[in-house]
């Protein structure tokens, strides 16, 4: 505590005032009179641009060590960046468990063996998939973010991330996080999310090497066909899909395919390349049909409105409903500030207070502002 005040440079009375206690308060805390709370704690921490656990422990800021990405073909974020994205939740979820508000991590389901890796990422698909108890099929890229969280323990969110790195997953033990790239192409975050979510079940994005004395290209190499293979079941389980196809008989055509992209929520491409994996059509089949866009099969159903909702869903971004609950939880508690809350909304400060604490009472002849649409029961739902 005394390292945090020389680092900041503001006198004892000043700096309590920043923390909410009068300079008494503080001065019997750093006699050993009086116990810290866990507010002032997470105040403190936040003021010297530290930890809770640093303070009570002298444990250092968490480092990502080892983090599963998926890059796109326009280029390759730097490592450090990759990981300063991942960091800044770890910084959230770790100031909320020092208030002791812990993630739930429920068991995750085992990796299958054998060393067929597509075989394996399907297998363990449909194992998530039990889990789950849901079909993705129709489910919003959030809705399935949401599911998954509560069937995984994951924190998922869609934020920025650096040029070029469309999501990343970490299993750090204390947390699963799971971050994708804001982007309008709401179908490629989509998938990115259950990619991601192979990497964590897999064990690929643990603080530990994949493999030993294999070289790294290799082991990113088996990873991705395993976590590709695993998105393609999660999103288009082979059972439902081959059932689709057949009601489809010999009826099976672009158009076909087009409803069926939209149906699944996944794009035409996407579809293409798994009927053909499934043996439901051929290789040229596949190419000509690959060419429309998610936008091209939206018009086909009949709802482009909804396509551009999702495609502004999508870019705007989307916090984690977890880790919103854990925060607001902790904050009605009084263990955290209302800035921790703000972080991992992502909305204003004083907005917030304004829905956890409205005037009791309208003032004769002020005008008042409309209600806030959303009331704190709910920002754990909707951005």
């Amino acid at each position: 505590m005394r390292q945090v005040l020389d680092s900041v440079g503001d006198s004892q009375a000043e700096f309590a005032r920043r923390i909410g206690v009068s300079a008494d308060k503080l001065s019997k805390s750093l006699t050993g009179t009086r116990r810290f709370t866990s507010l002032e704690l997470a105040l403190i921490a936040e003021q010297g641009h530290t930890t809770v656990d640093w303070l009570l422990h002298g444990t250092e800021p968490r480092k990502a060590t080892a983090l599963a990405a998926r890059t796109s073909a326009r280029g390759v974020a730097a490592p450090d960046d990759s990981k300063a994205a991942a960091l800044r939740y770890a910084e959230s979820i770790d100031a909320l468990a020092g208030a002791g508000h812990r993630l739930d991590l429920p068991k995750l389901p085992l990796l299958p063996g054998g060393s067929d890796l597509i075989a394996q990422g399907s297998r363990l698909a449909e194992d998530a998939a039990a889990m789950i108890g849901r079909s993705p099929r129709g489910v919003t890229v959030r809705g399935l973010a949401e599911q998954w969280e509560k069937s995984f323990g994951l924190v998922a969110a869609a934020t920025d991330l650096p040029d070029g790195l469309d999501g990343l997953s970490w299993d750090t033990g204390d947390f699963r996080l799971v971050l994708v790239a804001r982007t309008d192409r709401w179908t490629r975050q989509r998938f990115t999310l259950a990619h991601e979510l192979g990497h964590i079940l897999a064990g690929d994005a643990t603080d530990r090497p994949l493999t030993e004395h294999v070289a790294p290209s290799v082991d990113q190499n088996q990873a991705e066909v395993r976590a590709n293979a695993f998105a393609a079941e999660l999103l288009m389980p082979q059972t439902e899909l081959t059932l689709s196809a057949r009601d489809l008989g010999s009826s099976l055509d672009q158009e076909a395919l087009l409803s069926l992209s939209w149906d699944y929520q996944v794009s035409p491409s996407a579809m293409a390349t798994r009927l053909r994996t499934l043996g439901v059509i051929n290789d040229e089949e596949r190419r000509s049909w690959s060419a429309p866009t998610t936008r091209r099969a939206a018009e086909h159903a009949g709802d482009p409105d909804r396509h551009m909702r999702y495609a502004q869903q999508a870019g705007d971004g989307w916090y984690s409903a977890s880790l919103a609950r854990l925060a607001i939880s902790a904050y009605v508690r009084g263990d955290i500030s209302i800035r921790l809350v703000a972080t991992v909304t992502g909305l204003d400060s004083d907005r917030l207070l304004d829905l956890f604490h409205p005037d009791p009472e309208p003032q004769h002849g002020v005008p008042q502002h409309d209600a806030p649409a959303t009331s704190p029961a709910e920002l754990a739902f909707f951005p």
